[in-house]
């Protein structure tokens, strides 16, 4: 049972998730401290998306459930509108009054060997404190993730993250956008605007969602508890009817299923492209000075690359080596259980296909339950869920499967806790017991890792 710092939890991060996730607790009553290593609420709303971003998914499916955007917001918030929303949060709920800002955690590790005895956490300042429990919400969209090609641009080159505003793209006017996604798609419509003219290099075909179907927005298609296959063919026939055969616009065939990938929800670029102000083009093969070539032998000459590739998930301040890493994606139990440990859990590591406001809320509300729960067991609660709740790697999810799957692991937790509470003096045997069942071979190597 961990009891560092008088049952105290360490969060990380006061972004999107991380707020969301101080409000339960605070309402729960569960003491915390909250570090923000920025001076700023929002996470990547308050430092990594650009002026002219606004959400690709609607603000009914955005916001908070406990704290509705105010009503004269459009049905797609720009990014001051989104930032001032996230402010009102910290504020409605007497948030911000805990959160250490400018105040890193450069380190958390294990008290004992799976943390069960709580984490020592240590702070920029040099400071050292134990806790009950970390969660991590330090957000995946920071760790800049730029491929390598053979060959060197002479040119000016940045990531997405890294633009704000049109000037950014410098001077000259022959722009590269490098992606496929969101942000690939916005910055590319964005150089158009600003220079008459752009391409996009993408090395795949990816699915191109319209904000709006039927004027409603796309997002809210994802409440409805329906099948993912029977999604996967609605939303192939609304996609044709929509766009039809994506080479017409000089856009390779996606080379997976639908929702088997991140998605790119834009209603520009295919406009952009049919107009002829954005020009496709193929995968980089090599630089040559501001010549780029690429894989089809075409070639251009360009005065500013964007990267617009994607991030990393990293974890800097934990050894990393406690995951088991798929496709860039550590193995977790419902995006939030770290398998063989004990009281750390990762929250926000998701992609919904939706707004991930209620995924959010009621995810915290979860955490907020099951956490302290802990404390009844003296082994890792991932060990006794297990066997009822997979461990995944992708941070894909629907947001309704996503919402069914945390009220899963919600039931089971309780399921055990009332099981321990009947046991009594039998609860170690009976733990100890379900701990040694069993469990599914994606988690052998974890179970080996803490051995």
């Amino acid at each position: 049972m961990a009891t560092g710092a008088s049952g105290r939890f360490c969060i990380i991060g006061a972004g999107y998730a991380g707020n969301g996730l101080a409000r339960a607790f605070a309402q729960a009553g569960i003491g915390y401290d909250h570090f923000e290593a920025t001076g700023h609420v929002g996470g990547n709303w308050a430092h990594g998306v650009y002026d002219s971003t606004h959400l690709i998914s609607s603000k009914d499916s955005t916001q908070y459930v406990e704290h509705p955007m105010p009503a004269g917001y459009p049905t797609f918030p720009s990014r001051a509108q989104m930032l001032a929303y996230l402010n009102d949060y910290v504020d409605r709920f007497g948030l911000r009054e805990n959160i250490e800002f400018d105040t890193e955690v450069v380190r958390a590790e294990p008290v004992d060997r799976t943390g069960m005895a709580g984490w020592r956490v240590t702070l920029s300042g040099g400071e050292v404190r134990e806790y009950a429990g970390v969660v991590v919400a330090n957000g995946h969209y920071w760790e800049r993730n730029i491929p390598a090609h053979p060959g060197t641009f002479a040119g000016k080159q940045l990531h997405s993250k890294d633009y704000r505003r049109p000037a950014d793209f410098g001077e000259g006017g022959r722009v590269l956008v490098v992606g496929g996604g969101n942000s690939a798609s916005d910055l590319a419509v964005e150089a158009a605007a600003t220079f008459g003219r752009a391409d996009i290099s993408m090395r795949r075909g990816y699915w191109f969602i319209p904000k709006t179907i039927f004027g409603i927005p796309s997002s809210e298609w994802d409440r409805a508890r329906v099948p993912l296959p029977v999604q996967r063919a609605a939303f192939r026939v609304l996609l044709w009817l929509s766009h039809g055969d994506y080479r017409r616009y000089g856009l390779e065939k996606p080379d997976h299923k639908l929702f088997a990938k991140d998605v790119t929800v834009n209603s520009t670029l295919m406009y952009h492209l049919r107009h002829g102000k954005i020009r496709p083009r193929k995968q980089i093969a090599r630089f040559d000075g501001r010549t780029v070539h690429f894989v089809d032998g075409s070639s251009g000459e360009y005065d500013t690359i964007v990267w617009a590739t994607g991030f990393r998930t990293r974890f800097p301040f934990l050894d990393e080596s406690m995951f088991v890493w798929e496709h860039g994606q550590p193995l977790l139990l419902e995006h939030s259980l770290v398998p063989g440990y004990a009281n750390i859990y990762v929250f926000g590591l998701v992609a919904p296909r939706s707004g991930a406001g209620k995924m959010i809320s009621l995810g915290a509300d979860v955490l907020a339950e099951i956490a302290p729960a802990q404390r009844m067991f003296p082994v890792p609660l991932s060990a006794l869920v297990a066997r009822r709740v997979p461990a995944r790697s992708s941070i894909l999810a629907g947001n309704a499967e996503l919402l069914a799957r945390l009220r899963l692991l919600r039931r089971v937790v309780r399921g055990h806790a009332r099981r321990a509470r009947l046991l009594g003096g039998g609860l170690a045997g009976w733990s100890a017991r379900r701990a040694a069942a069993p469990v599914p071979s994606a988690l052998r190597e974890i179970e080996e890792k803490v051995a």
